[in-house]
């Protein structure tokens, strides 16, 4: 950790355990991580208590920048604000997003009894969902290659046809990191996450920027077709459609639909 991180991370913590509903102060993203370059922000969790939570989320405050604190030029303290249960929640069941974020992290400052046992368990991958995880993926592939390609080039349908190709994308990154067994970070960092993944399809990342940049319906098969080569849970089509069906028209009824479904 370079020192103007370390000297804004003391002094953020220092001026956030002045307030009592402050529990703690964990590290996260690129500095808990190692990765962090000179000029990268300082992310970290700010634990509150159930009231100071609900207040924070009523001012749509769940997140906020203070660059106060800061140490260097030009640099700021990211803060996510979560409650104990969350960290509960997230070591039980939390989503790869969140246990990954976590990767790495330790406690500035806690008022919460072995706390860093806690945090530790979060970053876990979830091998009970491995399986499921890898038929899932490989559902989608199917049909965003062979069936949504296909219809958006017959409609010429320039929305769809990205749309496709960035799911081809999104869920064989998903795939290989399942196959790995590593955690999906974010969209955001998918592509570096499969490039430091052990094994994975030759020039994964040149194919799936060509096909981003420029997407076609043949273009997609054939990355599909060398995705699916690389591991292929040996579904029909019949059978990939179903699972198709029940993750994206159906999960409503298991649980309250996403966002982008509402």
């Amino acid at each position: 950790m370079y020192e103007h991180h370390r000297q804004t991370l003391e002094k953020l913590a220092g001026k956030l355990e002045r307030d009592p509903s402050c529990l703690a102060v964990i590290t996260s993203g690129s500095v808990a991580q190692g990765t962090a370059k000179e000029t990268s922000d300082v992310d970290v969790h700010l634990v509150v208590t159930d009231e100071a939570y609900e207040e924070y989320d009523r001012k749509n405050m769940l997140s906020y920048v203070d660059r106060e604190v800061s140490t260097y030029e030009g640099g700021y303290a990211d803060i996510k604000v979560i409650s104990r249960r969350f960290l509960e929640l997230a070591a039980e069941r939390g989503n790869e997003p969140t246990r990954y974020a976590f990767t790495g992290s330790s406690v500035v400052f806690s008022r919460i009894p072995e706390l860093g046992e806690l945090v530790a368990r979060i970053p876990v991958y979830p091998e009970e969902s491995r399986e499921r995880n890898l038929r899932d993926f490989c559902a989608q592939i199917f049909l965003y290659a062979f069936y949504f390609a296909k219809e958006a080039a017959r409609k010429n349908d320039a929305y769809l046809l990205a749309h496709t190709a960035s799911n081809l994308v999104f869920f064989s990154g998903r795939m290989i990191l399942a196959y790995n067994r590593r955690l999906f970070p974010s969209h955001k960092g998918l592509l570096d996450a499969v490039d430091a993944a052990e094994v994975k399809p030759k020039d994964f990342r040149k194919l799936a920027t060509e096909l981003l940049q420029a997407p076609g319906a043949d273009k997609s098969m054939r990355f599909a077709a060398k995705v699916l080569a690389f591991y292929n849970h040996g579904l029909t089509f019949e059978q990939a459609l179903g699972i198709y069906v029940l993750n994206n028209e159906r999960s409503w009824i298991e649980q309250p639909p996403s966002l982008q479904d509402r």
